[in-house]
């Protein structure tokens, strides 16, 4: 096991003044942090490798997340699923084109004409429906965000790292 490397009180003096300094000259804006957040997110887990990668049951809580919230149109849910399909082995066909329609005849339409024939029901696309049916599914097996352990909420009961896990660095 590889020894901690020990920590004085010249260290924390200095690491003190050095977040001064920089909250001073405006380095430390919650614009700058956020962003650093941000591109260190994307760094850690923004490549999905798969099964495998430690990383991969965190990246699939985030989805899980994105999709709970509708984070993701439709219509791009139907194009993944007929991905996933295609992957799987499974055929993939587009959806039927609505056949022509003919020259619609004038006059009124009653019950009692009889000449009407009842319009076909369009059946809605199975794709779309298939996803949306498995985002209940999707939401009641994401995790509840919970704090970090042993971080404290402020007064006002705002926790800021609530939902972060943090794990080892990747680099």
């Amino acid at each position: 096991m590889t020894p901690s490397p020990t920590v004085t009180p010249e260290d924390i003096v200095k690491g003190a003044a050095s977040v001064a300094r920089d909250a001073a000259e405006g380095r430390l804006s919650p614009a700058n942090l956020e962003a650093q957040l941000e591109a260190e997110l994307r760094a850690v887990v923004g490549t999905v490798v798969g099964e495998g990668d430690p990383l991969f049951d965190l990246q699939r809580d985030i989805a899980r997340g994105v999709l709970a919230v509708g984070g993701v149109p439709t219509d791009e849910l139907a194009e993944w699923l007929a991905v996933a399909r295609h992957r799987a082995g499974e055929s993939v066909t587009p959806p039927e084109a609505p056949s022509e329609v003919g020259s619609v005849p004038s006059g009124a339409h009653s019950p009692e004409s009889g000449s009407a024939a009842p319009e076909p029901e369009v059946p809605a696309a199975p794709e779309v429906t298939t996803v949306l049916a498995l985002v209940p599914e999707l939401v009641a097996k994401a995790p509840a965000p919970t704090s970090v352990t042993g971080q404290a909420e402020t007064g006002d009961g705002y926790d800021p790292l609530a939902g972060w896990r943090p794990g080892p660095r990747r680099r």
